[in-house]
């Protein structure tokens, strides 16, 4: 819960990026395929949940809960910009995010996925910015790891 309505305790932005070794088509299918078991990736226990509200051929509204006893709710505002990115406008109890992917073809075999963010929290205990940082670096190695094997398997990126 924000310890005080509208204020803001700290911003985090900054940029990362990743090399993975796909096709830049095959990355953006992959990143886009929202599902309500997204969050098996995820090092958060018990994992998140997602409930997709809304989907056009644009836009994609979701809900993501998390926790048991008292969960958590987010709200993902998803606009896709194919094949090239896509934003996400993300709203919970304790931050405001907005965060930009831009996906850069380096050959046929390989994407660089770059990753803009800021973050606005709204209650006093928040990551510091280095932790924030590293925490979404890990995400990143985790889904170019998964990414990488989905593709050499010769599976779809979707489904």
């Amino acid at each position: 819960m924000p310890d005080r309505i509208g204020r803001v305790y700290a911003t985090h932005r900054f940029r990362v990026s990743r090399v993975v070794e796909a096709p830049l088509r095959y990355v953006y299918d992959w990143c886009t395929d929202f599902r309500a078991d997204d969050g098996r990736l995820s090092r958060s226990r018990p994992r998140p949940r997602y409930r997709i509200v809304s989907l056009t051929r644009d836009r994609l509204v979701r809900i993501r809960l998390s926790g048991r006893r008292n969960p958590g709710v987010a709200v993902d505002l998803i606009r896709l910009l194919p094949p090239y990115g896509w934003h996400t406008d993300q709203i919970d109890r304790e931050d405001l995010g907005a965060t930009d992917y831009r996906l850069t073809a380096l050959g046929a075999q390989r994407t660089r996925v770059a990753v803009s963010t800021v973050e606005r929290w709204m209650t006093g205990r928040h990551p510091t910015h280095p932790a924030y940082r590293r925490r979404i670096l890990e995400a990143w190695d985790r889904y170019a790891r998964a990414i990488e094997l989905r593709y050499r398997s010769g599976r779809p990126a979707k489904g």
